[in-house]
This record gives C-alpha cells, structure tokens and sequence, in this order.
C-alpha cells in the first residue's frame, strides 16, 4: 500500500482560510453547532491511566468534539513534516528515531518537560494565524476547537501534531545548531536526541538556551560516552546495533511463563497484549518472532481449553 501523500503547507485546505463557515464545511458541520460546541466548557472527560509505572491524567474529548478533531487530524497529517521529526510519520516510528543515532559516538538526551502542557491556546492559535496563515476569527475557533483548559490536551489525537506545528520554530533552530556542529540529530514528541564526535555537554548548554528561548522548559538530560549502552525512545543501542532493553525482555518472558500456566478465558485477552508487545520488540530484533510463534500457540492452547 502506498503511503499517504503529503503537501507543503500552503497547498493544504486550511491555508489562508478566511471564512468560519468554510471551516465548518470542511468539517462536515453546521456553523451554529460548531460555535456551540467551541464555547463549552465540558468537551473533555478526564481519566487515569498508567504508563512506565507512572499514572498519567487524561483530558479525552467527548464524542462530538473527537469526530471534529479526527478530521483536523486528518489535515494536520497530511502536512510535509521534516526529516529530523519520527513521530506523526507513517514511515517512521521510534524505532526508526533511535537508528538515526546507531553507532559509538557520543550521545545526548533531553525532554521537553510538559510538553503538551505548555502548548498553550496562544501558541495553537498563532500558528493558525500565522504559519497557515487563516483569518484571526478561524484561528480562534480552530484554537478552541483543539485545546482543553487553556493548552493541548492529553489524550487528543490532534495533540501530537498540534505540538509539533505550534513549537516548529524551536525544533527548526534546533536542527539547524545541529547541522551547524555536524550533529545527528532526531526528535520524537518531546524526545530530543543528538549524536556525534561534538555532542558534547556545550551544545547540550546550548540546546537548553534554545529551548528557554522559545518559552519551553526541559529535564532528564543525559550525556552518554561513546562506550556506554544507550536508550533512545525505549531502545538500546550497543555500539553498531539496537536491540531490546534488558528488563523489558524480561518481564515478556515472566509473563509469557505465567501464561503458560493459565486456562482462564479471559487471559486471551492478556495473550493478544503479549503478542502485541513481542510482534513490536521483533522490529527491533528479529529473534523475538520466535516468541511471537509462541504466544499464538499458547493462545489457541487457551482457547480449546476454554472452548
């Protein structure tokens, strides 16, 4: 299947977009109701989720609000996104942000630190009004439309790409200091990674002041010697190659054990996740389709046992 063609901003359908009615028609709503539901204050249905053994909060947009930021989304991806990004591409994955980085240099590592947070209605709307150029009464509706509380929202899927558009400046200034030092760099999300002989704690100073500049906070920094096993996006890199974290390898195989041992029906359910997360650790190494196989036997052994 072919990949989905994207285009320069300026031939998207939301350029230079002058007419609040035109915007409605473009997403398949009526005016009226479109305003309506812009100016409420209930769009957003909070949940907890865990993630990386930290439970996170959620602002999950009601139905209404997630059928009109799923066609914005479906705009937004259709953007030219730049090299240097691996999320919100098709083609590429945080996988493919840590191969940028394969081979024993030095490496550096730092977040933006609330990222989506800190993307505010202010910066939603001035990239509207400014990079695609609409009116500023489209701005602001399309700012409403797509924000919750005053900033992006956890749990949108319009958020990661809205985040990524609103802060491009700073990503842009960011790359070209890379090039400026003959750095590899990659960015996935909030992700920022550099590599290579100048990676050195000065350009990590340096970066910092970057994104200060740009009204963003950072933490978790990380200088890695050029010997020293690397995580990037949750993969490791050794030397010349990636491969799976050590711990997460782990914990696949005590689970995968413990399921072994289990009859109960609703353990397919668990059965699926594992095969998921192993079919996603064989685009790292290819040793785990093995593992694959094996969870899908031990998921139809489940299933007869249970029929």
């Amino acid at each position: 299947m072919s990949a989905t063609k994207t285009y320069p901003l300026n031939q998207s359908p939301l350029y230079k977009l002058e007419s609040k009615r035109k915007l409605a028609k473009l997403l398949f709503w009526d005016l009226s109701r479109l305003q309506a539901l812009a100016n409420r204050t209930d769009n957003y249905r909070p949940r907890k989720t865990v993630h990386a053994n930290k439970e996170r909060s959620l602002e999950v947009p009601k139905p209404a609000l997630e059928s009109i930021q799923r066609r914005l989304f479906q705009l937004l991806d259709r953007l030219d996104k730049p090299d240097y990004m691996h999320s919100g591409h098709k083609e590429r994955s945080y996988i493919t942000n840590a191969q940028v980085h394969v081979g024993s240099v030095w490496l550096l590592k730092l977040d933006i630190k609330k990222f989506y947070a800190s993307v505010s209605s202010a910066r939603v709307y001035r990239f509207f009004e400014g990079a695609m150029g609409c009116s500023p009464d489209v701005a602001s509706l399309l700012a409403k439309l797509c924000t919750a509380g005053g900033h992006l929202a956890i749990g949108s899927r319009v958020s990661q790409l809205l985040a990524f558009f609103s802060a491009k400046p700073m990503f842009d200034e960011l790359h070209e200091h890379a090039l400026a030092h003959d750095i590899k760099d990659s960015y996935y999300v909030d992700d920022l990674t550099w590599s290579g002989t100048r990676a050195t704690a000065r350009f990590l100073w340096e970066a910092k002041q970057i994104i200060y500049r740009h009204g963003f906070e950072y933490h978790r920094a990380r200088l890695y010697a050029p010997d020293e096993p690397k995580l990037v996006t949750g993969v490791r890199i050794v030397g010349s190659r990636i491969a799976v974290p050590p711990h997460r390898e782990h914990e696949l195989w005590e689970a995968t054990r413990a399921l072994k041992k289990s009859n109960a029906c609703a353990d397919l359910k668990v059965a699926d996740a594992l095969i998921s997360k192993a079919a996603a650790y064989a685009q790292v190494e290819d040793r785990f389709r093995r593992q694959v196989r094996q969870l899908r036997t031990i998921k139809t052994s489940i299933k007869f046992k249970t029929s």
